[in-house]
């Protein structure tokens, strides 16, 4: 595939064959698990003919192709194909039971699935087999069900309906190249890229249709490159290739498939990718590729610290941390710090629905950090920075810092039962407005998140500073209230932070007949130290008004995280409340 000057320099088939042009040698991701190092020139070929192999099948621009595979090259390799025939990705959660596997399939009606055969303790041929096997016995509509299913590494006893992965590659040696060309060359920044499933806390999970352009671009960059930024990019791309980043968010996450476009579009850097996030996994590959930046949420690199065999990895090669979600504040960052000499922190907010809506920078001040501040002013041009954040900031607020709003988005904060607008600094419902946002491809109309006029109503709760500086004060559903008292979980869970034997804390409402709520603090305690809730009631008095103190403690060995990184409320709900909604005395 020769022709590239009528690719659109704003889709992944251009950028792709851009890399493979340019930095043909160098490791664009890894996955030490599988011993897995792809050059980009190796990526490009292996997607350039697995992309065939769609079109083959007859796959073609806005067909979806489901994609349900634990972090491997393989994985990348069936996205990124499908983005170049111009068909919608569609990646699934790979603890995904057979309930929600179904409904996946429902919703978004793949024309295609690719799948690993197991994962996360899940044999995923099996689970479909059933799936298909009990509509058939019920005799409904099957046209939901994908026409063509491919399964990685049973290869050989790959029976139908399902068939051989590498059978997708044969298929593609049948196909000229200048037929995939033709299929590259329609891609448009504005096209459906990849349908997202949210977390689902609320019920169902709900897909989120976002755009290359989502991912991509500024509005700033629609009009063309600036003057010396070709310059600019080279020199960064030189700087970057010696550094090597691990992400350990799944792909099937907002934040983990974006982070493919840090290699792709922003700069030459090398991502280091887990199977499946697990503590030690995770440690030990942070050694072995002397990894300069993690990528995860706080929750993650908390358990990587906190594991029992941290001592046994040397994390001396980290730089850096970019925290995805804005649950991070100076506790948190605190007790990181202990344990990692980090010259900088980078931290974030958005979600599937409002895309990147804000982040900041923070270097620490420790001496000479020398290649840092440079390669600041070499990204900032790019949509991965947004601007420069004070270290004295966090350790002042009392919440976490989402970071500098984007240019390209609007975000004003409203009363939460009026939607009025409110006025500057004052606390309230984050909405967000840009072309970032993407609306549900089956919208709640009981529950509608999205106004007339374009804002999206996130369900968190914040403020805007005259800076334009984004800070998180809590979740709205997560509010309690106690007798008429609307009781912020975020307060009391710093409170608990700031006290020395207390690792971990979450507080949630548990119900009560006198008061409708009361406050239950779930606890982790650090290794060794004897917790009890008298004494942790004691040290909270002062912090703390009376109504806020929690009613009930609960300590746990460890939080549950959900697939996606974050703290699983339900889950911790689920273990600290009987089937009646009572509290279990002895969690």
């Amino acid at each position: 595939m020769k022709r590239t000057s009528d690719f659109n320099p704003d889709t992944i088939p251009y950028l792709l064959r851009k890399r493979a042009a340019d930095c043909a040698n160098d490791v664009a991701y890894s996955f030490p698990a599988y011993n897995q190092h792809y050059a980009w020139s190796t990526l490009w070929r292996e997607v350039r003919l697995l992309a065939k192999g769609l079109l083959k099948l007859g796959i073609k621009k806005g067909d979806a192709v489901a994609v349900l595979m634990p972090g491997r090259m393989e994985t990348i390799v069936s996205m990124f194909a499908a983005a170049c025939v111009g068909a919608v990705i569609v990646p699934l959660n790979t603890y995904s039971k057979k309930e929600e596997l179904r409904h996946y399939l429902e919703d978004a009606r793949p024309a295609a699935l690719l799948m690993a055969t197991k994962g996360n303790r899940l044999h995923y041929p099996a689970i479909l087999q059933e799936i298909i096997f009990e509509n058939r016995r019920a005799g409904t509509d099957s046209s939901w069900l994908p026409a063509h299913i491919f399964v990685l590494d049973d290869e050989e006893s790959a029976a139908a309906p399902f068939r051989s992965y590498s059978d997708l590659f044969a298929l593609g040696s049948l196909v000229e190249e200048e037929t995939l060309a033709a299929a590259c060359r329609a891609n448009r920044p504005e096209d459906p890229l990849i349908l997202l499933y949210t977390s689902g806390t609320l019920g169902m999970p709900k897909g989120v249709l976002r755009t290359t352009a989502s991912f991509l671009l500024k509005k700033a960059q629609a009009a063309g490159p600036g003057p010396g930024s070709a310059l600019l990019s080279k020199l960064t791309d030189r700087i970057t290739r010696y550094f090597s980043v691990m992400n350990l968010l799944p792909l099937y996450h907002l934040g983990g498939f974006a982070t493919l476009f840090t290699g792709l579009k922003a700069c030459n850097i090398r991502i280091v990718m887990l199977s499946r996030f697990h503590p030690i996994d995770a440690l030990a590959a942070v050694q072995m590729e002397k990894c300069k930046v993690l990528i995860g949420t706080p929750f993650m690199i908390q358990q990587m610290l906190a594991s029992p065999q941290r001592r046994d990895y040397d994390l001396k090669s980290v730089l850096g941390i970019a925290f995805t979600s804005a649950a991070v504040n100076n506790a948190i960052l605190q007790k990181m710090m202990k344990q990692i000499d980090l010259r900088f922190f980078m931290v974030s907010y958005g979600s599937s629905e409002a895309g990147a809506v804000a982040n900041g920078t923070c270097f620490i001040e420790k001496g000479n950090n020398g290649i840092l501040p440079l390669l600041y002013n070499l990204l900032k041009p790019t949509n991965l920075l947004s601007g420069l954040l004070r270290y004295q900031d966090f350790e002042k607020s009392e919440y976490s810092i989402g970071g500098r709003i984007d240019k390209a988005v609007e975000v004003k904060i409203v009363d939460p039962d009026t939607g009025r607008t409110l006025p500057p600094s004052a606390h309230g419902e984050i909405a967000i407005r840009s072309y970032r946002v993407m609306r549900y491809t089956k919208e709640n109309k009981e529950r509608p998140c999205f106004t007339e006029d374009g804002w999206y109503r996130s369900g968190d709760l914040g403020f805007v500073d005259e800076r334009r500086q984004l800070t998180i004060t809590g979740r709205l559903h997560r509010i309690i209230s106690r007798g008429g008292e609307k009781i912020s979980p975020v307060e009391i869970e710093n409170a608990l932070l700031r006290l020395g034997d207390v690792a971990e804390a979450l507080v949630i409402g548990v119900p009560d007949e006198l008061y409708g709520e009361q406050v239950c603090a779930c606890v982790v305690a650090k290794h060794g130290a004897a917790l009890s809730a008298d004494k942790l009631r004691s040290d909270l008095a002062p912090l703390l008004s009376a109504f806020k103190l929690p009613r009930h403690f609960v300590f746990l060995p460890a939080f549950p995280l959900s697939p996606t990184g974050k703290i699983s409320v339900a889950e911790i709900k689920s273990l600290v409340l009987d089937g009646n909604g009572a509290l279990r005395k002895h969690a």
